[in-house]
C-alpha cells in the first residue's frame, strides 16, 4: 500500500537522522568486542526471566544464540535519533512501528558489530514483557554505500545489485514491511564510519 505523501515525508526526514546518527559515536560508548564472550551468554530461559516486566506490548530482549543477547530499549518521546550508547543494548526504532515493521538499531562499534554475523536462514528470538517468545528467521541481507557520506540527501547504491536509491526510496524499501523485523547498523570502510549501511531483514518463523 502506498504511503500518503505527508506521512512519508515526516518518516523519511526522521530516517535521514537515523541514517547518519548510527555512524557517529555519542554519549558514553563501550566497545562490545573487548568484553563480548559468547561462552558466557545466559540460556534463553534465564534471559527471559531477566528482562520480563509483565508488559505484553513491550519488546524487552533479543536472543541470538552464540552471537548476541541484548536488552531492547525504546526511544524517548520525540527523540527519533536516539540510539543506545551502551553495549549489549539495542534500540527499537519507533518510526518503523508506524509502517507495521519492527526496527532494531545499534551502533556498529557496539551491538551492531554482531548484526554483521547474521546470515540468511539464521533464527533468533524476541522476548516480550510478559515472557512470551517470538521466533524470527533472517530472509535477506541488504548492504548500501552512501554515495555522498557527508550529505543528508545522499543517494545509496546497492552493493549487490548496483542499483541506486534516494534516501526516501531506501526508507520505504527497508521499513515498509508489515510484520517483519529489520536490523540496522553502519558499515565502516577505512577511516569513514558513515561509508555504508547494513540492513538485516527477518520474518516470523513457525515450525
Amino acid at each position: 500500500m502506498a504511503l500518503k505523501k505527508s506521512v512519508r515525508s515526516i518518516l523519511t526526514l526522521s530516517f535521514i537522522i537515523i541514517l547518519f546518527s548510527t555512524s557517529i559515536p555519542t554519549g558514553r560508548a563501550h566497545a562490545l568486542s573487548e568484553h563480548f564472550n559468547s561462552a558466557g551468554l545466559p540460556s534463553l530461559d534465564a534471559f527471559v526471566e531477566q528482562v520480563r516486566n509483565g508488559q505484553a506490548d513491550e519488546i524487552r530482549g533479543l536472543y541470538i544464540r552464540e552471537i548476541l543477547v541484548a536488552r531492547i530499549v525504546q526511544q524517548p518521546t520525540g527523540m527519533d535519533e536516539f540510539i543506545s550508547p551502551w553495549q549489549n543494548v539495542v534500540t527499537q526504532f519507533s518510526l518503523a512501528s508506524k509502517l507495521g515493521s519492527t526496527g532494531l538499531l545499534a551502533h556498529n562499534y557496539l551491538a551492531g558489530e554482531r548484526f554483521a554475523l547474521l546470515q540468511e536462514g539464521r533464527q533468533f528470538h524476541l522476548i516480550h514483557g510478559d515472557g512470551r517468545i517470538s521466533t524470527f528467521i533472517v530472509t535477506e541481507v541488504l548492504r548500501y554505500q552512501a554515495l555522498d557520506p557527508t550529505s543528508t540527501s545522499s543517494a545509496f547504491m546497492d552493493l549487490d545489485g548496483q542499483s541506486t536509491l534516494t534516501y526516501s526510496d531506501l526508507f520505504t524499501k527497508v521499513y515498509n514491511r508489515p510484520g517483519q523485523l529489520v536490523f540496522q547498523t553502519c558499515i565502516n570502510s577505512g577511516d569513514d564510519p558513515a561509508w555504508g549501511r547494513l540492513f538485516i531483514i527477518a520474518e516470523p518463523y513457525s515450525q
